[in-house]
């Protein structure tokens, strides 16, 4: 599968779950239940990452795009936790350039916001057939 971008990237890191099922045993099936709560609160921390970048509240949303990319990470949401990195690479360049903050609206990191939403979905999808293997 490749990434919303064109450029080959995986949604989902199968290998990441597998070596979580690894470290989790002999309770194996937490894995299951470690992926499906990153999934229920995937939503949550894409619409506060949102609502953090709209307000340009660089606080909050480094808090938020460290949690969505930390979690991905955790679950082998590979492409997600790509998208987020390069958002907190942006976060950081504001957050050292703050002249620049009122001087540009958060154009580009909406876009990067609009490429995590869109693929969400695969995500999720990949993330379910992974745990469920």
């Amino acid at each position: 599968m490749d990434g919303q971008d064109g450029v080959s990237q995986p949604y989902v890191d199968p290998s990441v779950l597998q070596t979580l099922r690894c470290e989790l045993e002999p309770d194996a099936e937490y894995c299951t239940v470690f992926v499906n709560s990153y999934i229920q609160q995937l939503p949550r921390r894409l619409d506060r990452l949102r609502h953090a970048v709209e307000a340009m509240d660089l606080d909050a949303a480094m808090d938020a795009v460290l949690s969505v990319k930390t979690s991905s990470m955790m679950v082998g949401a590979a492409y997600l936790s790509r998208l987020a990195d390069e958002l907190e690479t942006i976060l950081k360049h504001l957050e050292s350039h703050p002249e620049t903050v009122a001087e540009q609206p958060p154009r580009l990191q909406l876009a990067l916001l609009e490429s995590m939403d869109a693929c969400t979905d695969q995500t999720v999808a990949g993330l379910s057939a992974a745990a469920a293997a």
